[in-house]
Protein backbone atom coordinates (compact mmCIF):
# COMPACT_ATOMS: atom_id res chain seq x y z
CA UNK A 1 0.00 0.00 0.00
CA UNK A 2 0.85 3.83 -1.03
CA UNK A 3 1.93 6.09 2.45
CA UNK A 4 1.29 9.14 0.94
CA UNK A 5 0.66 12.91 1.65
CA UNK A 6 -3.00 11.57 3.73
CA UNK A 7 -0.95 8.85 5.50
CA UNK A 8 1.71 10.70 7.03
CA UNK A 9 0.03 13.94 7.35
CA UNK A 10 -3.08 11.75 9.71
CA UNK A 11 -0.17 10.26 11.30
CA UNK A 12 1.67 13.29 12.09
CA UNK A 13 -1.80 15.55 13.38
CA UNK A 14 -2.89 12.10 15.26
CA UNK A 15 0.57 11.51 16.70
CA UNK A 16 1.11 15.46 17.78
CA UNK A 17 -2.22 16.80 19.06
CA UNK A 18 -5.10 14.11 18.78
CA UNK A 19 -3.31 11.63 20.65
CA UNK A 20 -2.32 13.97 23.42
CA UNK A 21 -5.68 14.83 24.33
CA UNK A 22 -7.63 11.19 23.41
CA UNK A 23 -5.08 9.07 25.20
CA UNK A 24 -4.39 11.33 28.01
CA UNK A 25 -8.44 9.96 28.77
CA UNK A 26 -6.82 6.61 28.16
CA UNK A 27 -8.75 5.56 25.43
CA UNK A 28 -6.53 4.33 22.56
CA UNK A 29 -6.59 5.94 19.11
CA UNK A 30 -9.01 3.25 16.93
CA UNK A 31 -6.46 3.28 13.75
CA UNK A 32 -5.71 -0.14 11.37
CA UNK A 33 -2.43 -1.03 11.38
CA UNK A 34 -2.01 -0.60 7.98
CA UNK A 35 -2.75 2.79 7.69
CA UNK A 36 -1.13 4.55 11.05
CA UNK A 37 0.36 2.18 13.83
CA UNK A 38 -2.90 1.31 16.08
CA UNK A 39 -1.53 1.33 19.98
CA UNK A 40 1.46 2.92 19.88
CA UNK A 41 0.62 6.40 20.43
CA UNK A 42 1.95 8.92 22.78
CA UNK A 43 0.00 9.26 26.01
CA UNK A 44 0.42 12.12 28.49
CA UNK A 45 -1.09 12.86 31.83
CA UNK A 46 -1.52 16.61 30.87
CA UNK A 47 -1.44 18.46 27.35
CA UNK A 48 1.48 19.37 26.12
CA UNK A 49 3.06 23.13 26.36
CA UNK A 50 5.50 25.42 24.55
CA UNK A 51 8.19 27.64 25.62
CA UNK A 52 8.54 31.48 24.73
CA UNK A 53 9.81 30.85 21.87
CA UNK A 54 7.28 28.42 20.84
CA UNK A 55 8.77 25.11 20.62
CA UNK A 56 6.69 22.10 21.38
CA UNK A 57 7.55 21.01 25.23
CA UNK A 58 6.95 17.64 26.77
CA UNK A 59 5.19 17.54 29.84
CA UNK A 60 6.09 15.34 32.43
CA UNK A 61 4.99 12.55 33.87
CA UNK A 62 4.87 11.30 30.26
CA UNK A 63 3.53 7.85 29.81
CA UNK A 64 3.84 5.84 26.76
CA UNK A 65 2.96 2.42 25.22
CA UNK A 66 4.98 0.52 24.33
CA UNK A 67 5.03 -4.08 24.07
CA UNK A 68 6.68 -6.72 26.17
CA UNK A 69 8.07 -9.81 25.17
CA UNK A 70 4.45 -11.95 25.04
CA UNK A 71 3.74 -8.65 21.96
CA UNK A 72 1.55 -7.13 24.51
CA UNK A 73 0.98 -3.38 25.05
CA UNK A 74 2.31 -2.13 28.21
CA UNK A 75 2.46 1.38 29.60
CA UNK A 76 5.41 3.14 31.25
CA UNK A 77 5.78 6.31 32.61
CA UNK A 78 8.48 8.86 32.58
CA UNK A 79 9.29 11.24 35.12
CA UNK A 80 11.83 13.20 33.19
CA UNK A 81 13.30 13.09 29.89
CA UNK A 82 15.98 9.61 30.30
CA UNK A 83 19.72 11.09 30.50
CA UNK A 84 21.31 7.33 30.38
CA UNK A 85 20.46 5.08 27.49
CA UNK A 86 21.44 1.68 25.87
CA UNK A 87 20.70 2.22 22.40
CA UNK A 88 20.71 -0.84 20.31
CA UNK A 89 20.93 -1.24 16.59
CA UNK A 90 21.23 0.71 13.99
CA UNK A 91 17.76 2.55 13.73
CA UNK A 92 17.53 3.29 17.01
CA UNK A 93 21.19 4.77 17.12
CA UNK A 94 20.94 7.27 14.30
CA UNK A 95 17.58 8.37 15.11
CA UNK A 96 19.09 9.51 18.71
CA UNK A 97 22.25 10.82 16.99
CA UNK A 98 19.88 12.67 14.64
CA UNK A 99 17.49 13.93 17.37
CA UNK A 100 20.80 15.50 19.07
CA UNK A 101 21.25 13.13 22.51
CA UNK A 102 24.79 12.13 21.52
CA UNK A 103 25.14 12.93 24.79
CA UNK A 104 22.61 11.32 26.73
CA UNK A 105 24.14 7.60 25.18
CA UNK A 106 26.13 5.70 27.48
CA UNK A 107 26.49 2.64 25.22
CA UNK A 108 25.60 1.38 22.13
CA UNK A 109 26.03 -1.69 20.06
CA UNK A 110 24.56 -3.84 17.29
CA UNK A 111 24.77 -1.44 14.26
CA UNK A 112 24.29 -4.05 11.07
CA UNK A 113 26.66 -1.44 8.80
CA UNK A 114 28.36 2.07 8.59
CA UNK A 115 27.34 4.85 10.54
CA UNK A 116 25.37 7.52 7.90
CA UNK A 117 28.70 10.12 7.19
CA UNK A 118 26.39 12.70 8.28
CA UNK A 119 26.22 11.59 11.81
CA UNK A 120 30.31 10.47 11.77
CA UNK A 121 30.52 13.49 14.43
CA UNK A 122 27.92 12.55 16.32
CA UNK A 123 28.88 9.06 16.44
CA UNK A 124 32.60 9.66 17.55
CA UNK A 125 30.87 11.17 20.98
CA UNK A 126 29.50 7.58 22.01
CA UNK A 127 30.89 4.70 23.52
CA UNK A 128 29.50 1.79 21.00
CA UNK A 129 30.70 -1.22 21.33
CA UNK A 130 31.60 -2.79 18.39
CA UNK A 131 32.20 -6.37 18.85
CA UNK A 132 29.06 -6.63 20.66
CA UNK A 133 25.53 -7.95 20.04
CA UNK A 134 23.28 -6.51 22.98
CA UNK A 135 25.29 -6.14 25.99
CA UNK A 136 24.49 -8.55 28.87
CA UNK A 137 22.10 -7.66 31.37
CA UNK A 138 24.97 -8.00 33.57
CA UNK A 139 27.00 -5.32 31.95
CA UNK A 140 24.26 -2.82 31.48
CA UNK A 141 23.17 -3.14 35.04
CA UNK A 142 26.30 -1.98 35.63
CA UNK A 143 26.08 1.32 33.29
CA UNK A 144 22.71 2.04 35.58
CA UNK A 145 20.77 2.96 32.25
CA UNK A 146 17.38 4.82 32.47
CA UNK A 147 16.46 3.90 29.16
CA UNK A 148 16.64 1.66 26.49
CA UNK A 149 16.17 1.93 23.06
CA UNK A 150 15.93 -1.43 21.61
CA UNK A 151 14.09 -4.30 19.02
CA UNK A 152 11.97 -6.99 20.08
CA UNK A 153 14.54 -9.60 20.08
CA UNK A 154 16.28 -7.34 22.68
CA UNK A 155 14.28 -8.33 25.61
CA UNK A 156 14.02 -12.28 24.89
CA UNK A 157 15.49 -14.49 28.21
CA UNK A 158 19.12 -14.82 26.93
CA UNK A 159 19.55 -11.30 26.41
CA UNK A 160 18.40 -8.74 28.39
CA UNK A 161 15.28 -10.45 29.90
CA UNK A 162 11.36 -8.93 29.11
CA UNK A 163 10.66 -5.46 29.93
CA UNK A 164 9.14 -5.95 33.22
CA UNK A 165 12.31 -6.61 35.02
CA UNK A 166 13.82 -3.01 33.76
CA UNK A 167 10.66 -1.41 34.37
CA UNK A 168 10.66 -2.22 37.64
CA UNK A 169 14.24 -0.84 38.09
CA UNK A 170 13.07 2.50 36.89
CA UNK A 171 14.29 1.92 33.28
CA UNK A 172 12.03 2.92 30.41
CA UNK A 173 11.93 0.93 27.05
CA UNK A 174 10.70 1.64 23.84
CA UNK A 175 10.78 -1.22 20.94
CA UNK A 176 10.57 0.11 17.08
CA UNK A 177 7.63 -0.92 15.92
CA UNK A 178 8.54 -3.02 12.94
CA UNK A 179 11.03 -4.91 15.40
CA UNK A 180 7.99 -7.50 15.61
CA UNK A 181 6.77 -6.31 18.96
CA UNK A 182 3.22 -6.14 18.05
CA UNK A 183 3.62 -10.09 15.83
CA UNK A 184 4.98 -10.32 12.09
CA UNK A 185 4.38 -8.95 8.75
CA UNK A 186 1.23 -11.18 8.13
CA UNK A 187 -0.64 -9.98 11.54
CA UNK A 188 0.22 -6.12 10.91
CA UNK A 189 1.56 -4.44 8.06
CA UNK A 190 4.58 -2.73 8.53
CA UNK A 191 5.05 1.05 7.50
CA UNK A 192 7.03 4.35 6.91
CA UNK A 193 4.31 5.47 9.13
CA UNK A 194 5.36 3.26 11.75
CA UNK A 195 9.50 4.40 11.16
CA UNK A 196 7.94 7.98 11.57
CA UNK A 197 6.58 7.26 14.71
CA UNK A 198 9.18 5.60 16.20
CA UNK A 199 11.09 8.76 15.78
CA UNK A 200 8.13 11.07 16.69
CA UNK A 201 7.89 8.74 20.13
CA UNK A 202 11.36 9.27 20.73
CA UNK A 203 10.93 13.15 20.57
CA UNK A 204 8.47 13.13 22.61
CA UNK A 205 10.19 11.42 25.19
CA UNK A 206 13.13 13.38 24.96
CA UNK A 207 11.40 16.76 24.95
CA UNK A 208 12.40 17.02 21.46
CA UNK A 209 9.56 17.36 19.28
CA UNK A 210 10.59 19.97 16.86
CA UNK A 211 13.80 18.12 16.46
CA UNK A 212 11.63 14.90 15.14
CA UNK A 213 8.70 16.75 13.36
CA UNK A 214 11.16 18.26 11.67
CA UNK A 215 13.00 14.90 10.53
CA UNK A 216 9.83 13.47 9.61
CA UNK A 217 8.43 16.39 7.65
CA UNK A 218 11.65 15.83 5.27
CA UNK A 219 10.68 12.14 4.87
CA UNK A 220 6.73 13.75 3.74
CA UNK A 221 8.19 16.33 1.70
CA UNK A 222 10.11 13.06 -0.67
CA UNK A 223 6.87 11.20 -0.54
CA UNK A 224 4.92 14.27 -1.64
CA UNK A 225 6.76 14.92 -4.12
CA UNK A 226 7.14 11.62 -5.96
CA UNK A 227 3.11 11.23 -5.24
CA UNK A 228 2.51 14.38 -7.47
CA UNK A 229 4.87 13.57 -10.09
CA UNK A 230 3.29 10.07 -10.53
CA UNK A 231 0.04 11.50 -10.03
CA UNK A 232 -1.48 10.99 -14.18
CA UNK A 233 1.52 8.08 -14.50
CA UNK A 234 1.72 4.09 -14.39
CA UNK A 235 3.95 2.83 -11.75
CA UNK A 236 6.81 0.47 -12.88
CA UNK A 237 6.48 -3.36 -11.52
CA UNK A 238 9.19 -4.49 -9.40
CA UNK A 239 10.11 -7.61 -7.17
CA UNK A 240 12.05 -6.84 -3.66
CA UNK A 241 14.08 -9.88 -2.98
CA UNK A 242 16.56 -11.70 -0.94
CA UNK A 243 18.21 -14.96 -2.51
CA UNK A 244 18.27 -17.25 -0.09
CA UNK A 245 20.12 -19.92 -2.31
CA UNK A 246 17.71 -21.63 -4.53
CA UNK A 247 14.17 -19.19 -3.58
CA UNK A 248 13.70 -15.99 -2.97
CA UNK A 249 12.53 -14.30 -0.15
CA UNK A 250 9.75 -11.72 -0.99
CA UNK A 251 9.26 -8.32 0.69
CA UNK A 252 5.62 -8.03 0.04
CA UNK A 253 2.92 -5.16 0.75
CA UNK A 254 2.95 -6.09 4.32
CA UNK A 255 6.72 -5.62 5.05
CA UNK A 256 8.54 -2.63 5.56
CA UNK A 257 10.35 -3.37 2.52
CA UNK A 258 7.47 -3.35 0.15
CA UNK A 259 5.85 -0.46 1.96
CA UNK A 260 9.05 1.82 1.00
CA UNK A 261 9.04 0.61 -2.44
CA UNK A 262 5.48 1.37 -3.23
CA UNK A 263 5.88 4.79 -1.10
CA UNK A 264 8.92 4.95 -3.59
CA UNK A 265 6.52 4.55 -6.62
CA UNK A 266 6.83 0.96 -7.26
CA UNK A 267 3.79 -1.35 -7.76
CA UNK A 268 4.90 -4.70 -6.21
CA UNK A 269 4.70 -7.72 -8.96
CA UNK A 270 4.82 -10.24 -6.55
CA UNK A 271 4.24 -10.30 -3.04
CA UNK A 272 0.76 -9.06 -3.30
CA UNK A 273 -2.12 -9.30 -0.87
CA UNK A 274 -0.17 -10.92 2.02
CA UNK A 275 1.60 -13.37 0.34
CA UNK A 276 5.08 -12.88 1.86
CA UNK A 277 6.32 -17.04 0.70
CA UNK A 278 9.40 -17.42 -1.30
CA UNK A 279 9.18 -17.82 -4.64
CA UNK A 280 11.27 -19.76 -7.20
CA UNK A 281 13.15 -18.70 -9.99
CA UNK A 282 9.75 -20.05 -12.29
CA UNK A 283 7.94 -17.86 -9.97
CA UNK A 284 9.97 -14.85 -11.18
CA UNK A 285 10.39 -15.29 -14.89
CA UNK A 286 6.64 -15.44 -14.49
CA UNK A 287 5.97 -12.32 -12.79
CA UNK A 288 8.44 -10.72 -15.16
CA UNK A 289 8.71 -7.14 -13.36
CA UNK A 290 10.30 -4.21 -14.58
CA UNK A 291 12.71 -3.68 -11.90
CA UNK A 292 14.16 -6.27 -9.32
CA UNK A 293 15.62 -5.24 -5.74
CA UNK A 294 17.99 -7.47 -4.55
CA UNK A 295 18.69 -7.29 -0.77
CA UNK A 296 22.09 -7.28 1.10
CA UNK A 297 23.06 -6.89 4.14
CA UNK A 298 27.16 -6.78 5.90
CA UNK A 299 28.18 -10.54 5.80
CA UNK A 300 25.22 -11.59 3.10
CA UNK A 301 26.33 -14.82 1.19
CA UNK A 302 24.92 -17.57 -1.08
CA UNK A 303 26.45 -21.12 -1.26
CA UNK A 304 29.53 -19.47 0.78
CA UNK A 305 30.20 -16.20 -1.75
CA UNK A 306 30.17 -12.86 -0.75
CA UNK A 307 27.51 -10.87 -2.39
CA UNK A 308 27.36 -8.21 0.62
CA UNK A 309 27.34 -4.71 -1.87
CA UNK A 310 26.63 -3.93 -5.18
CA UNK A 311 27.38 -7.41 -6.54
CA UNK A 312 24.33 -8.48 -5.35
CA UNK A 313 22.68 -8.06 -8.45
CA UNK A 314 25.16 -10.49 -9.69
CA UNK A 315 22.60 -13.06 -8.36
CA UNK A 316 20.18 -12.16 -11.05
CA UNK A 317 22.46 -10.79 -14.15
CA UNK A 318 25.03 -13.39 -14.51
CA UNK A 319 22.25 -16.43 -14.13
CA UNK A 320 21.46 -17.47 -17.75
CA UNK A 321 17.86 -18.47 -16.65
CA UNK A 322 16.97 -14.79 -15.99
CA UNK A 323 18.00 -13.61 -19.19
CA UNK A 324 14.88 -13.25 -21.12
CA UNK A 325 13.72 -10.75 -18.35
CA UNK A 326 12.55 -7.07 -19.05
CA UNK A 327 14.93 -6.32 -16.20
CA UNK A 328 17.63 -7.88 -17.14
CA UNK A 329 17.34 -6.54 -20.22
CA UNK A 330 17.06 -2.69 -19.53
CA UNK A 331 19.47 -2.76 -17.38
CA UNK A 332 17.18 -2.33 -13.78
CA UNK A 333 18.37 -4.79 -11.34
CA UNK A 334 19.91 -2.22 -8.77
CA UNK A 335 21.05 -3.40 -5.06
CA UNK A 336 19.68 -2.54 -1.48
CA UNK A 337 20.50 -2.50 1.49
CA UNK A 338 18.81 -4.03 4.43
CA UNK A 339 19.11 -0.81 6.59
CA UNK A 340 17.00 0.49 4.33
CA UNK A 341 13.94 -1.80 4.01
CA UNK A 342 13.74 -3.28 7.57
CA UNK A 343 13.63 -1.01 10.66
CA UNK A 344 14.69 1.75 8.78
CA UNK A 345 14.46 4.58 11.25
CA UNK A 346 16.30 7.50 9.77
CA UNK A 347 17.24 4.83 6.72
CA UNK A 348 13.63 5.52 5.43
CA UNK A 349 14.36 8.34 3.21
CA UNK A 350 17.39 6.79 1.66
CA UNK A 351 14.96 3.70 0.57
CA UNK A 352 12.41 5.47 -0.62
CA UNK A 353 14.93 7.41 -2.56
CA UNK A 354 16.58 3.99 -3.37
CA UNK A 355 13.41 3.01 -4.97
CA UNK A 356 12.22 6.16 -6.22
CA UNK A 357 15.64 7.14 -8.19
CA UNK A 358 16.23 4.29 -9.51
CA UNK A 359 12.57 3.77 -11.33
CA UNK A 360 11.92 7.38 -12.15
CA UNK A 361 15.41 9.05 -12.68
CA UNK A 362 13.48 11.86 -14.66
CA UNK A 363 12.42 13.19 -11.31
CA UNK A 364 15.79 13.84 -10.19
CA UNK A 365 17.58 15.04 -13.25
Amino acid sequence: MHVGKKTLSALMALTLTASLAACSAGTPADTTPSATPSENLVQTSSTPSADEKGAKRTEYPLTITTYNYNKEPVEYTFAKAPERVYAYAQDNIEILLSLGLADRIVAASGMDGEIDPALAGEFAKIDYHEDTGVLSKEDLLALEPDFIAAWYSTFSDKRLGDVDFWHERSVGTYMALNSGCRGGSGTYQQTVADECQDILTLGMIFDVQDRAEALVAEIQGELDNISTYLADKDRLTVAVLEDEGGTYRVYGEDTLGGNVATSGGAELAVGKHGDNGNISAEDLIAANPDAIFMVWYNGYTVNDTDYAGEQVVELITENPAFASLDAVKNGRVFAINLNNVYCSGMRTLDGVLDFAQHLYPELYQ
